[in-house]
């Protein structure tokens, strides 16, 4: 029995085939860094999809500007990744147009004054049947993706401390205002 190959040459391998290698992370970690990132790992992860579209098409595409511009480009983004992936009976769960609704409607409720602005924070939730059929399509084609699964040193202390944040910001909103009485003020 030979000796398991290095973190790099496998990682070399799954990117040296003919199939395309997209950004799937567990849903885990996908759910729990957008929401400890307050979304911004919702564009990291619309920025790594594009790049790898860019890199299977050839085509020019910006993938910072789509993921920045995310609200309008997701619809594109999932259809591509569905159709990319097509084969083996693999589907996508729900159609890319309610999809990219879902995604830009609970975005906009971020704009929102009240508590529905909350909405905002399960943005992440389109994604998961897209990301989903990436794994899936993973698995299928042999694809060693365990390295998008693992939790770094960053990665924690990002959990930690915006996951600190977000707790404390609902508590605040649960609670209401607090005041706390400084000393020597009357």
């Amino acid at each position: 029995m030979s000796a398991p190959l290095p973190h790099e040459q496998r990682a070399a391998g799954a990117l040296a085939t003919d199939k395309p290698m997209f950004f799937a992370p567990s849903t885990f970690k996908l759910v729990a860094m957008s929401l400890a990132t307050f979304g911004l790992y919702t564009l990291y992860w619309f920025w790594r999809n594009w790049q790898a579209i860019q890199r299977e098409t050839g085509e020019p595409l910006w993938p910072w500007a789509r993921a920045l511009f995310c609200l309008l480009w997701s619809f594109a983004c999932f259809a591509r990744l569905s159709d990319m992936t097509r084969g083996r009976r693999r589907e996508l769960a729900f159609p890319v147009a309610l999809l990219g609704i879902v995604f830009a409607v609970l975005n906009l409720a971020g704009r929102l004054d009240n508590a529905g602005s909350l909405l905002a924070l399960f943005s992440v939730v389109p994604l998961l049947p897209v990301n989903a059929l990436l794994r899936q399509y993973h698995r299928d084609e042999r694809i060693d993706s365990t390295r998008l699964d693992r939790l770094t040193v960053w990665h924690i202390l990002i959990l930690l401390f915006g996951g600190g944040l977000l707790a404390m910001g609902l508590l605040l909103m649960l609670v209401g205002e607090v005041s706390v009485p400084l000393p020597g003020a009357r």
